[in-house]
């Protein structure tokens, strides 16, 4: 009876053992999977580089920035989102003689249907035309070349030309069908012109280009239009530099993270008749440049929103401008301008908060449109 207790006692502690180096083996296979999966994981984990490119699109220079591990795969991106902004340029351009605009018929009557990419422009510029008491207009091609002209010679149009270029100008005649992707005209001689929210559309859809491209952290900016995606690593976002209108104001600096930036003047390309300059921004109501010299600095989730409104701060009163704004309540708008009785007035209808000083900026912003330098740190 005494040997058969020992003999059971002695199988007992001999499993037990077998367990214990059962568990412990698990153990063992459990950490050095662990440590197996954090050296794949800290193998994945490179460290993300910045990246640079800059081509020139839409009539200006046009830069990216983007951070990814690698050069080919940062180039493979750029590229990608170059080619996006070429094809806008290409569908909406008025410069480009084969532009899908620029082969529409400006005869009153007939619908042409057109693509994605001046459909989505059509739409959206009536919608800010309607929303802006047409302080918006994307039906000033007319008049927009009439005034080229002149700048370029540097004499004023005839009176007679700008008042048909006038009558031949407005959104009211451009009748935009959405359900069929078409648009008429009910007026011989209307022409498009998306200069002031062609550039922001293109920005837009090269981030979307980017993001397909799995980046995460990116800057965009066409000539005074800048669209940051998420922050560029160990930062709280992409640091701005916007030049001031007017002499003796002070540069400012804002931090943008899943932003758009854009900057609208008359700096950035002024006209000049007769010893006196005027503003590449006309007034939709009268056909002629504005007359006050002023900044407009907007603020948006998106560039396209950013680009129109950045106009529409610059033709309308400050007073309509409040009453704008309520409608876009994320939307950041800051306008400096030198009133016909003198003085420097800067209005912020919703205030924008600016970086230090002493940070380094990512992008040095002029007055749209002209060429904007990416000078990261």
């Amino acid at each position: 009876m005494c040997r058969d207790i020992i003999a059971i006692a002695r199988r007992c502690q001999k499993m037990r053992t077998t367990k214990c180096l059962a568990r412990n083996l698990f153990v063992i296979l459990i950490g050095g999977l662990t440590i197996f999966l954090s050296s794949k994981s800290l193998a994945q984990a490179v460290p993300l580089q910045r990246f640079h490119f800059q081509e020139v699109h839409m009539g200006a220079v046009t830069q990216i920035t983007l951070y990814t591990d690698s050069q080919a795969q940062g180039a493979r991106a750029a590229r990608a989102a170059f080619d996006e902004i070429a094809a806008w340029d290409r569908a909406l351009s008025d410069y480009l003689n084969d532009s899908e605009i620029s082969s529409l018929a400006h005869i009153a009557g007939p619908s042409t249907a057109v693509q994605a990419r001046l459909a989505k422009a059509i739409k959206l510029s009536i919608e800010f035309m309607h929303l802006s008491d047409g302080a918006f207009d994307p039906a000033l091609g007319r008049l927009t070349k009439l005034w080229r002209v002149a700048f370029a010679k540097s004499t004023m149009p005839d009176a007679a030309q700008l008042c048909d270029a006038l009558k031949h100008s407005g959104g009211a005649h451009v009748l935009w069908n959405q359900e069929s992707q078409s648009v008429a005209f009910n007026m011989d001689g209307i022409q498009l012109d998306f200069g002031a929210i062609g550039q922001g559309l293109a920005a837009d859809a090269a981030m979307n280009v980017l993001r397909a491209h799995h980046i995460a952290s990116a800057l965009i900016d066409v000539s005074g239009d800048v669209l940051a995606s998420d922050p560029p690593p160990l930062t709280n976002g992409w640091v701005i530099q916007v030049e001031p209108e007017f002499i003796g104001e002070q540069s400012r600096t804002v931090t943008l993270s899943n932003q758009a930036l854009c900057v609208s003047g008359d700096r950035g390309q002024p006209g000049h008749i007769d010893g006196k300059t005027f503003s590449h921004i006309l007034n939709p109501k009268n056909g002629r440049p504005m007359d006050s010299p002023r900044q407009s600095m907007v603020i948006a989730n998106d560039a396209t929103t950013a680009d129109a409104i950045a106009t529409i701060a610059c033709v309308m009163d400050v007073e309509h401008l409040k009453l704008f704004a309520i409608k876009f309540p994320s939307v950041k708008i800051a306008i400096e301008r030198l009133p016909n009785d003198g003085g420097i007035q800067t209005i912020e209808l919703q205030a924008i908060s600016t970086a230090p000083l002493n940070e380094p900026t990512h992008s040095q912003v002029s007055t749209k449109p002209t060429d904007t330098v990416v000078d990261g740190h």
